[in-house]
């Protein structure tokens, strides 16, 4: 029982405790990792935004369908084929969880944005109710669900996209990291000549890595801290190599000590002077990192991943290597007995030798390692680099990307989304035109492809809906109306002639019956004349023979007869006179009071006229005006079916928000797309000024947005913490190596190695190999990878040594030697971790091995060309500041 509570033993024990307890507790990784894969963005504005949105699409992703024909345009068969397949979908939408399905038969408006110009390619918009972490196996599933026999059919979106390219870079992580540890475990072995030493290290591996991603996804669960998958996969790379350099330099120590010693004196010994050793390299990472906590930029944010991996490592390794060899003794190297014998000379003994014998050449030499890389860095990034990594072997979500660029445009894959939230409703017509107004303000911006909005719901404005389009149909309607007035009024004129007309000729009938009646009795006067002669002729007749008196008689009463008919005549002509007077009388009355009438309604008619023509002209001046190119919103707008299809797009269900979608011409990620998106922000701003929307809230969010947010922290957030860290490491370095002068230095050529391999990184991969801009992950990764090499080289080269204030160039050109045995190894064993890192696919990994690897060679050659010479400068000032000296005037002088 004695033997059990030894220090070994408990140290076994704990760790196998620790170990079982965290297996335990440990999460589902790969749901654990894919929730952390989402893009980089605002987490808590947008959410709220989209459950303020209403429609039914809360807490959904958004998946994009592509229909394609290869070989030209969709036929009239296969139009119906992608309507059938997508009638057949939304059938089965709660079997895909689908929430909402816009197909190009559908609204109005989704015939002109679904389909392309050149009538090849077809889209369908689905929302789908499932996790970040589903999005992949929902994706699969649609996509089996529209193929198409002859089409090219996909399932694509930013986030399935982005989710791929983590996953696929997690993948090529851990192959990596097996074959880093692989390669580990056979550099160790030639090292020490052991079986039992690698097996030891893979042991400790094993415990420090499910230690370490056990306690960050339990605290990531529990505490909620920032956390991004990128700083996980550097806190498990970090663990492995830090593993492997602590297991080598304790083994290394052992295997140097007394044979003579008992082994637990000897591991113990060892254990004591590595925690003393290394504490100044642990000690500033960790406070850094700790410090990073804080910042609201969460790349950085994420870094306590990275104190934990350091903490569990170096609480982990030592302990475990002094139980393995106080428990094992002699038989730790078996089967070997020797390690690889150590060189007198080396080469970087050799690189201080020079950097001593000439310091302005060594610091020459520095220079020149520095300044081409410090020239060539710049600030580009692309956190969201949507790019295919292999051009030949598409993913279907990266197919269907490369189908929506070709036909519908660069930007058309991720655009800019605007949303505006107003107190007021925003379907009110001086909101309409707020909004339309900067619709075309925003489509004018340079780079701007296309802008949709409510009131331009394809990209177009509604021309029913502007007040020209209006005042032109008005301006129709009124020649219409002034053509009828002018044939009235001519009617009018004709009506007046046609009544002069009609009185006069019934007056005229009148005074024909006058004359006829005239001529009646003048005819029976001419009888009564006659009748009188043919009396006197039988009275003369009878003065000469005996008159005939019944003729008499005959021809008397005849005469009578006509008298009385005469006197009728008579009488009717004197009717007929009064007739004829009243009448005229009459009529020259009634003619003249319609004639005054007429007047009267004629010489408005001509004012109405002329004032009409003077409208139309005023009219025909407004729509050309300004006033003209407003949005006005008729009373009939509910019978427009583009505009209805675009309330319900582009307003929420509580006609509070709006949102404006501005497809830009270049790619999301680009640095055009950045600057253009700041045109946008700075547009959307002061045309909203002096509006009813000037208290409006405008968010923006999309792939470009969350570039320029992370460009932003890094430009301020970034820097600023950064250089807090450097303070840190100054400040801890001071206390640990006594001298300021020394931590300053160093702090100085750690971050010109940093930015000389960013430059050079830059350079290779995104101007030769083309692999598009770097993610900002890149440079801090590597950044904490360099930090942690340039602090085991330099504090094994500075800790503690006299020649810091005495020069021995003896004891100096030793002590190179011997700090060139520890680098050596050092480097192999991160080379085994970083090489088949730079052999991946995803840039990410690439750009950090091929920057941690450059940086790694210049600290190498850094270290021994400048630190030398400047030792030597430092305690013997060269002769331009004995000079100087000489020069400077003294205090007696003064």
């Amino acid at each position: 029982m004695r033997k059990l509570l030894k220090p070994k033993w408990l140290f076994l024990f704990f760790w196998g405790i620790v170990v079982f307890a965290s297996i335990l507790i440990l999460p589902n990784i790969t749901t654990f990792v894919n929730e952390q894969t989402a893009m980089p963005q605002d987490a808590t504005t947008s959410p709220k935004y989209q459950q303020q949105w209403g429609h039914g699409l809360t807490n959904s992703q958004s998946l994009t369908l592509v229909f394609n024909n290869s070989n030209g345009k969709l036929s009239k068969q296969q139009r119906q084929q992608i309507s059938t397949t997508l009638a057949k979908l939304n059938r089965r939408a709660d079997d895909y969880g689908i929430n909402q399905l816009r197909t190009p038969t559908g609204m109005t408006n989704d015939r002109h944005l679904l389909r392309s110009n050149d009538g090849s390619t077809e889209l369908a918009l689905v929302a789908v109710q499932t996790s970040r972490a589903d999005l992949s196996v929902i994706a699969n599933q649609l996509n089996n669900a529209i193929s198409i026999a002859d089409l090219n059919t996909s399932v694509t979106s930013t986030d399935l996209i982005y989710q791929q390219h983590v996953q696929q870079q997690r993948r090529n992580l851990l192959i990596s990291m097996l074959i880093g540890s692989l390669l580990s475990l056979i550099i160790l072995g030639l090292i020490f000549r052991s079986l039992l030493v690698p097996l030891l290290n893979l042991l400790c591996q094993v415990v420090t890595l499910i230690t370490t991603i056990s306690f960050i996804t339990n605290a990531r669960l529990a505490w909620h801290w920032p956390l991004t998958a990128n700083a996980l996969s550097l806190a498990g790379l970090i663990s492995l190599i830090l593993t492997s350099l602590l297991t080598w330099h304790f083994m290394y120590a052992y295997w140097q000590s007394s044979a003579t010693t008992a082994p637990t004196t000897v591991s113990l010994k060892i254990l004591t002077l590595q925690y003393r050793q290394w504490a100044l390299v642990f000690i500033p990472l960790i406070l850094i990192t700790i410090t990073l906590h804080w910042t609201a930029f969460i790349s950085l944010a994420a870094a306590w991943a990275i104190t934990v991996a350091l903490g569990i490592t170096l609480l982990a390794v030592p302990p475990l290597n002094y139980a393995f060899t106080a428990w094992l003794g002699d038989n730790l190297f078996w089967p070997g007995t020797t390690a690889w014998p150590t060189r007198p000379r080396n080469l970087w003994g050799q690189l201080s030798k020079f950097g001593y014998w000439q310091p302005a050449l060594g610091s020459l030499a520095v220079a020149l390692l520095l300044l081409p890389g410090l020239i060539l860095a710049n600030g580009q990034f692309a956190d969201d680099n949507l790019r295919p990594w292999r051009q030949n072997q598409l993913s279907n979500a990266e197919l269907g990307q490369q189908l929506v660029q070709a036909h519908f445009g660069t930007g058309a894959t991720a655009p800019i989304t605007i949303t505006l939230r107003a107190p007021q409703n925003l379907t009110q017509q001086q909101s309409l035109q707020t909004i339309d107004h900067l619709t075309t303000k925003l489509r004018a911006v340079p780079n701007v492809a296309q802008v949709i909005s409510v009131t331009q719901p394809t990209g177009q404005p509604l021309s029913t809906f502007y007040v020209n389009q209006q005042l032109a149909t008005i301006n129709i309607d009124l020649a219409g109306k002034l053509t009828s007035m002018a044939k009235l009024k001519s009617q009018l004129t004709t009506d007046q002639q046609s009544l002069e007309q009609a009185a006069t000729s019934r007056h005229t009938k009148s005074v024909d019956q006058l004359s006829d009646r005239i001529n009646d009795l003048a005819e029976l006067n001419d009888q009564v004349q006659r009748q009188l002669q043919a009396i006197d002729t039988t009275l003369t007749t009878s003065a000469e023979a005996e008159p005939d008196l019944t003729k008499v008689n005959q021809q008397v009463t005849k005469l009578d007869h006509l008298t009385d008919r005469m006197t009728t005549a008579l009488n009717h002509v004197v009717t007929a006179q009064t007739t004829v007077a009243t009448e005229a009388g009459h009529v020259d009355q009634r003619v003249h009071h319609v004639n005054q009438s007429l007047k009267q309604t004629v010489q408005p008619l001509t004012t109405l006229l002329a004032s009409l023509k003077n409208t139309k002209t005023y009219l025909h001046d407004l729509a050309a005006s300004q006033v003209g190119r407003s949005f006005y919103l008729p009373a009939n707008a509910a019978t427009n079916q583009a505009y209805q299809n675009s309330l319900f797009t582009n307003i929420s269900s509580d006609l509070s928000m709006t949102q404006l979608t501005v497809t830009l011409k270049s790619a999301p990620a680009s640095a055009a797309s950045r600057r253009t998106l700041q045109r946008l922000q700075a547009v959307t701003h002061d045309s909203l000024l002096a509006t009813p929307l000037a208290h409006a809230k405008i968010l923006t969010t999309g792939v470009t947005q969350q570039q320029h947010y992370q460009h932003t922290l890094i430009a301020t957030h970034a820097l600023r913490w950064l250089t807090l860290g450097l303070i840190i490491g100054i400040v801890v370095l001071w206390f640990g190596l006594r001298s300021l002068t020394f931590s300053l230095l160093m702090t100085a050529c750690l971050t010109g190695v940093t930015l000389t391999s960013w430059g050079w990184t830059q350079l290779i991969l995104t101007r030769w190999l083309q692999t598009g801009p770097l993610s900002s992950s890149v440079l801090l990764g590597s950044l904490m990878l360099l930090t942690l090499h340039w602090l085991m080289i330099t504090t094994a080269t500075g800790y503690r040594q006299s020649w810091l204030r005495h020069l021995e160039p003896a004891h100096l050109q030793q002590h190179f030697y011997t700090s060139g045995r520890f680098v050596c190894p050092v480097t192999m064993i991160e080379l085994t971790y970083l090489l088949p890192l730079l052999l991946t696919t995803a840039p990410t990994l690439k750009g950090l091995a091929l920057m941690s690897l450059i940086g790694i060679t210049i600290s190498n050659l850094i270290v021994p060309l400048g630190f030398s010479g400047w030792t030597r400068w430092a305690n013997e000032p060269p002769a331009i500041a004995t000079l100087w000296q000489h020069f400077r005037p003294s205090s007696t002088n003064r």
